[in-house]
């Protein structure tokens, strides 16, 4: 298996996966603070810069890799047409660094996403400096190294709880999540997850190596309604959706549709959701 590849996701990414502002800005506060001393940053599947571009913009020497060339260039659209600070086309697992080169590695929400996420933390274990940090984020809203119950609740790979959700728990998953799963499984989109799922995971394929902290944990308010979560799997904007037909996409989403109706549910019913982003540095012994 490879690692995930967001071409066809460059043009909506952002418009799919932005947080609200306040949200925004208080997690580029609390990653900023973490990285300010611990300086240039690489981050590992950069995307369109929604990280790495307020981050730099907070005084953060920034450096980015992605597979994706599609997202690279929207990365550099939205940095105003040019490259902001170094970029390179790379997978994870291949990082094109010197060794000791950072003093941080930044993966938000991409582990999960490699299926030899060992080798893409060897990778970062080896660009970083000793006393430095690897910081990220998992599709879970983790709230302990060690929980594994949580590991795959609600996690990326389960279309009821995917839409729009950078870390949702499972007591956040919508009042339709159950209908939709079944939905998709009825109809064959189930994919399991492949990639590095919660931080006990890198906690203990780092152990000896480096130690586990948890950062200040952000709030998430968002509201979602059922005809949006419908509509992300019919279009499959998700990545867990793409290795599916748009045929199974339209099956489970007309599944949906009819479900509502039989339930006098309208699509314009909402849910409100409130979780967090909770992020990790796994700090390198000196």
């Amino acid at each position: 298996m490879n690692s995930v590849n967001f071409d066809r996701a460059a043009g909506y990414y952002d418009a799919t996966r932005a947080l609200p502002a306040a949200t925004m800005t208080e997690l580029t506060g609390v990653l900023a603070a973490e990285l300010a001393g611990r300086q240039p940053c690489l981050e590992i599947g950069v995307g369109t810069g929604r990280f790495a571009l307020p981050l730099r913009a907070a005084g953060i020497a920034m450096a980015g890799t992605d597979i994706s060339g599609e997202m690279l260039r929207q990365l550099a659209a939205n940095a105003g047409g040019a490259s902001p600070f170094p970029l390179a086309q790379a997978d994870a697992t291949r990082q094109p660094f010197a060794a000791g080169a950072f003093g941080a590695v930044l993966a938000v929400h991409v582990l999960h996403l490699i299926p030899d996420w060992r080798i893409a933390v060897d990778e970062a274990m080896r660009v970083l400096r000793p006393g430095s940090a690897l910081v990220a984020s998992f599709p879970t809203d983790n709230r302990a190294v060690g929980d594994a119950d949580r590991a795959t609740a609600g996690g990326p790979e389960d279309p009821a709880a995917e839409v729009g959700a950078v870390g949702l728990s499972r007591d956040a998953v919508a009042p339709w999540a159950g209908v939709m799963r079944e939905a998709a499984r009825r109809h064959g989109m189930v994919r399991k997850p492949f990639g590095a799922q919660a931080p006990t995971a890198v906690a203990e394929y780092l152990s000896g190596r480096a130690t586990a902290r948890e950062l200040s944990p952000v709030p998430v308010r968002s509201v979602w309604t059922l005809g949006e979560a419908v509509e992300h799997v019919e279009r499959q904007l998700f990545s867990w959706s793409w290795p599916f037909s748009a045929e199974q996409a339209a099956a489970v989403a007309a599944d949906m549709r009819a479900w509502a109706a039989q339930a006098s549910l309208p699509l314009e019913t909402t849910h409100e959701t409130e979780t967090a982003v909770r992020c990790w540095a796994f700090e390198v012994r000196s």
